[in-house]
C-alpha cells in the first residue's frame, strides 16, 4: 500500500471536495450562454401563444404584415426550425401580402432573404422594385430617403433604416439592386448627420442612440452593398488604394462610444428602448466590435434583457404605443439576444502602427487617441466578407471582431480563435502586448500575419522583418518556414493553389507542438477576401483576379478550419487564461505533478500541465500544483512529485541513472501517466519498451469503459461518454481534412504494481489538447476532457 502521507492527502482532497459541494452558490451568477438560451426559448414560446390561427400576429392599423414579419424574423434568428409547423404557417401567411408600406415590405423582404427559399426570389425582386420606386428622388425634400407609403411621409430615418436593411439583404441574397439606390441612401444619411457624429429622428434637435445606430448601420450596409455590386468589374487588385475609412461612420462610432449605455436609449425615449438594443446589436455585429465605449455591449445587454423578461410568461414589454405591445418588444429582445450571440470565428488586431500603408495616415488617426475602436483599419470589410463565405460553407451564422491593442488582454484575445494582423510597414508592439499575444498563442490561439505587399502596395520587407523578429522572440528554437503541400493549410477545407495568387507565392508558418500557431502570408489574403462579395451571388470576377480571390478565400477558410476544427466557443464563455507563474504556492495536501525530461520534444507542451491543473482546480476544487518545465529523472526530483507525466513526439531511450530513478519511483507506487504527443507511434513504442524493462512481470491492460476512474465515484467526472476525435490525415490534392468523432470512455491502459494501478498510458493525445485547443491534426480529446481524464486517473490512483 501507499505510505501514510498518500492517505492523508486523499483525506484532504475528499474534505476539499465536500466543502466545495456544500458551499452556497453566489447570489448573482454572471450571465452565461445557458441562461441566455433559456431566455430565448421562453421568448420563442411566448410568441407561439400570441400567434393567431391564420399564422400571423395582430397588426397595427395601416400596416399589412409588418408585425408578422418582425415576429417571424425573430423566430428564425432565434433558431426555430424551418420545418417547425408554426413557422411554416407564419411563412405561408406572410407570402400572401403584396407591397403596401415600407416597414412591412422591408421586414417581409428580410425574412424572405434570411429563409433563402427559391420560391421567394420573385417576391424579393418585386419588393426591391417597390422600394426602389418609393425612394425619394433627387430634388425632393429628403432625397434618398423613404417614407411610410407611396402617398404618406416625406422620408425619415426610421423608414429609411429598414429599407436599407432590406435592400442590403437582397444584395447578399444575389438580387440586383441599382447602384444609385445605395448611393442616394448614403447621401441622405451623410446629410442628416449632426456635426458631433450622431443622428436624430426626423428634424429632432438632439441625436439619439437608436438613430445614431441606424445611421452607422445604414452607411456600412450601403458601402458593403456598393462593393458587392461593383467588384465584379475590378480588373486588377489594388490592395492599398480606394479603401479609406468612412469618415461619417468613424464619427458616428466615436459619438456612440461617448453616449453608450444599455440602461436606456440615450438621447431618446424609453418608448423605443428595445428598438434601440436591436440597433446596438446590428452595429456591434456589422462593425465587428465587442466593445462600444469600452463596454461589452452584448454581455451587458444580455444581462439587462434577461433581468427584464417576465418571469411567468416569458415576454418583454416596454412603454408607448409600439413597445407596450409585447410581441414587438419580445421580437426586438430576441433579435438582440440571438443575433448578438453568434460565435466569433476570426478577429483582427487594431494597432496604431498598422493604420499606415506607406502613405499618409488615415483622417481618423487623430481620433484614435481618444477612442481606439472608432476608426477603420485598411481593408476594413475583408473579415466581414470572409465570414460570409464561411457561414455559407459551414451552414452556421458566425461573426468577427476588431480588438483594439490598447484594450486587449490575453483573455480578450482568446475570445477569437484566429487573430489577423495586417500591415506593410515595420511595427513594434510594447512588451505587454507582445506578452499577451504569446499567452494567446500558448493557450490555443492562432495568428495570421498578413502583409500588404505587391498588388499596388509596394514591398512588405519592413513588415516581414518585424514579423520575423517577433516570431524569433516567441519561438527562439523555431523559425518561419515554407509550409509543405502536405500541411492542412493547403486543403483543410478545400484545395488551394498558391500559384493562383502569384508565381512566387507561399505561406509560411511556425511549428510548435503538433500545430502551427503562427502563419505568415507575404501577399495579402485580406485584400482578396474583400473582393469576394460578388462570388456569393454567383457572379464571376474579372479574369485577372478571379482565381487569386478564390484561392485567397479558400486559404482563409483553411486556416479557420485548421485552427478551430469547426469547434467554436459560445460568445459568453469565459476564456481560460493561464500563465506559468499563475500556479499557487504549494500548500500542505496539494498534489505536485510534473513532466519528465526525456529529450523527446516534451518541452513543446510546457503549458499542458499548468492548463490541466487550472481546470482541475476550477472544476473539482482539488489543489493540483503543476511544474511548468520538465524535471530531470533523478531520485531527488522524483521524491517531490506525486504524479509524473511523460510525453513526447520522438523515439527516446533512458540512461541508466534515469531508468533506476524511475524504477524506484514506480516501486514506491508513485503515479506515472504517459501519452504521446499527437499519438506519436515512435514515442509510444519507446515508452512501452522502457516500462517493460522496469516492470517485466506485468503487462498493460485496457481500462474498462465503466472503470471507476471514469465515474464520479471518487469526486471526479462522468467520463463514460467523452468525444474522441480522429483526423483522417489526408494530404492528397483535392481532398480536405475531416475529423471523425465518436463517443465513449477514454482509451487508457494500466499496469499494476503490488496489486495497485500505478502506470497509466493513453495511446491518444492528451498533451496537445491541453497545450493548444482544437488541433485537427491530433487524435485525441477536447481540452476540458483531457484535463478531466488526468483528474480521473489521479483521483482513482490516490484512493487505492
Amino acid at each position: 500500500m501507499k505510505p501514510s502521507c498518500w492517505n492523508s492527502r486523499f483525506v484532504a482532497i475528499s474534505l476539499a471536495c465536500m466543502l466545495w459541494i456544500s458551499s452556497p452558490l453566489s447570489a448573482r451568477a454572471e450571465i452565461d450562454a445557458i441562461t441566455v438560451q433559456r431566455s430565448i426559448d421562453r421568448g420563442i414560446d411566448y410568441l407561439r401563444k400570441s400567434q393567431t390561427q391564420r399564422g400571423g400576429w395582430r397588426e397595427y392599423s395601416g400596416y399589412n404584415c409588418g408585425l408578422t414579419a418582425l415576429c417571424t424574423l425573430a423566430w428564425i434568428n432565434a433558431g426555430v426550425s424551418r420545418q417547425d409547423p408554426d413557422l411554416v404557417r407564419a411563412m405561408e401567411y406572410l407570402r400572401t401580402f403584396p407591397p403596401q408600406d415600407t416597414y412591412s415590405v422591408s421586414l417581409q423582404t428580410i425574412v424572405f432573404c434570411t429563409v433563402g427559399a427559391l420560391e421567394d426570389v420573385p417576391r424579393i425582386r418585386r419588393n426591391v422594385e417597390w422600394l426602389t420606386e418609393l425612394q425619394k428622388p433627387a430634388g425632393a425634400r429628403n432625397a434618398g430617403a423613404w417614407g411610410y407609403t407611396r402617398s404618406r411621409g416625406y422620408g425619415d430615418q426610421s423608414n429609411s433604416q429598414f429599407a436599407v436593411l432590406a435592400l442590403g439583404a437582397a444584395v447578399e441574397r444575389g438580387i440586383e439592386v441599382p447602384r444609385p439606390v445605395f448611393e442616394a441612401a448614403a447621401g441622405y444619411w451623410r446629410k442628416m448627420q449632426f456635426p458631433e457624429g450622431g443622428w436624430s429622428y426626423g428634424s429632432g434637435l438632439r441625436p439619439s442612440g437608436s438613430m445614431t445606430c441606424a445611421g452607422i448601420g445604414s452607411l456600412i450596409i450601403c458601402g458593403s452593398s456598393l462593393s458587392d455590386l461593383s467588384d465584379a468589374n475590378v480588373a486588377h487588385l489594388n490592395c492599398c488604394g480606394g479603401d479609406a475609412s468612412d469618415e461619417a461612420v468613424d464619427r458616428g462610432l466615436e459619438y456612440l462610444s461617448r453616449i453608450f449605455t444599455v440602461g436606456a436609449n440615450p438621447g431618446g425615449e424609453m418608448l423605443s428602448y428595445f428598438y434601440y438594443l436591436y440597433a446596438v446589436e446590428r452595429i456591434g455585429r456589422l462593425s465587428g466590435r465587442r466593445l462600444i465605449g469600452n463596454r461589452d455591449w452584448y454581455r451587458e445587454g444580455a444581462e439587462r434583457l434577461v433581468s427584464l423578461q417576465d418571469n411567468f410568461q416569458g415576454f418583454w414589454q416596454g412603454g408607448g404605443v409600439v413597445e407596450s405591445n409585447r410581441d414587438v418588444a419580445t421580437s426586438f429582445a430576441l433579435l438582440f439576444l440571438a443575433k448578438g450571440k453568434r460565435q466569433v470565428v476570426i478577429a483582427r488586431l487594431d494597432h496604431p502602427s498598422l493604420h499606415s500603408t506607406g502613405g499618409a495616415a488615415p483622417p481618423a488617426a487623430a481620433r484614435r487617441a481618444r477612442d481606439p475602436e472608432s476608426s477603420s483599419l485598411p481593408l476594413s470589410g475583408s473579415l466581414h466578407s470572409l465570414v460570409r463565405h464561411v457561414e455559407r460553407d459551414w451552414s452556421r451564422e458566425l461573426t468577427w471582431q476588431t480588438i483594439a491593442s490598447e484594450q486587449a488582454t490575453a483573455a480578450d484575445l482568446l475570445k477569437s480563435p484566429v487573430l489577423v494582423i495586417t500591415g506593410n510597414q515595420s511595427f513594434e508592439f510594447d512588451p505587454q502586448l507582445r506578452g499577451d499575444l504569446k499567452a494567446y498563442l500558448d493557450q490555443g490561439g492562432t495568428v495570421l500575419f498578413d502583409a500588404l505587399a505587391g498588388d499596388g502596395c509596394g514591398d512588405g520587407d519592413a513588415f516581414e522583418q518585424s514579423v520575423t523578429s517577433l516570431c524569433n522572440e516567441w519561438y527562439p528554437q523555431s523559425k518561419l518556414e515554407r509550409l509543405p503541400l502536405t500541411h492542412p493549410v493547403w486543403f483543410a477545407e478545400a484545395p488551394a493553389d498558391p500559384l493562383a495568387i502569384a508565381d512566387d507565392y507561399w505561406i509560411y508558418g511556425i511549428g510548435a507542438c503538433c500545430r502551427t500557431p503562427v502563419f505568415y502570408s507575404p501577399r495579402s489574403l485580406a485584400c482578396r477576401w474583400s473582393e469576394g462579395g460578388p462570388l456569393l451571388r454567383g457572379a464571376d470576377l474579372a479574369p485577372g483576379i478571379h482565381a487569386g480571390v478564390v484561392a485567397g478565400i479558400t486559404l482563409g477558410e483553411n486556416i479557420l478550419a485548421y485552427a478551430t476544427g469547426r469547434e467554436l466557443k459560445d460568445k459568453l464563455d469565459n476564456s481560460i487564461s493561464v500563465l506559468a507563474d499563475d500556479a499557487p504556492i504549494p500548500t500542505r495536501g496539494a498534489i505536485p505533478i510534473a513532466a519528465g525530461a526525456l529529450g523527446a520534444g516534451e518541452e513543446q507542451v510546457n503549458r499542458a500541465l499548468p492548463h490541466a491543473a487550472t481546470i482541475i482546480r476550477e472544476k473539482i476544487a482539488v489543489e493540483v500544483i503543476a511544474v511548468d518545465k520538465p524535471i530531470a529523472l533523478t531520485d531527488q526530483s522524483l521524491a517531490r512529485v506525486g504524479v509524473l507525466f511523460l510525453t513526447g513526439q520522438t523515439e527516446f531511450e533512458l540512461d541508466a541513472t534515469s531508468r533506476q530513478a524511475l524504477s524506484n519511483y514506480i516501486d514506491r507506487e508513485g503515479i506515472l501517466l504517459a501519452a504521446p504527443i499527437c499519438g506519436n507511434e515512435a514515442f509510444a513504442a519507446s515508452f512501452r519498451r522502457e516500462v517493460a524493462s522496469l516492470v517485466p512481470t506485468e503487462k498493460f491492460e485496457p481500462m474498462a469503459s465503466d472503470h471507476p476512474a471514469w465515474t464520479t465515484r471518487f469526486g471526479g467526472f462522468d467520463l463514460t461518454n467523452v468525444e474522441i476525435r480522429i483526423p483522417n490525415r489526408t494530404s492528397t490534392a483535392g481532398k480536405s481534412v475531416k475529423v471523425a468523432r465518436r463517443s465513449g470512455a477514454p482509451v487508457m491502459e494500466a499496469i499494476q504494481v503490488n496489486g495497485v494501478d500505478t502506470v497509466f498510458f493513453s495511446p491518444l493525445d492528451l498533451s496537445c489538447a491541453l497545450e493548444s485547443q482544437n488541433s485537427i491534426q491530433c487524435p485525441g480529446y477536447a481540452t476540458a476532457d483531457a484535463a478531466k481524464i488526468i483528474a480521473g486517473v489521479i483521483l482513482y490512483a490516490l484512493q487505492q
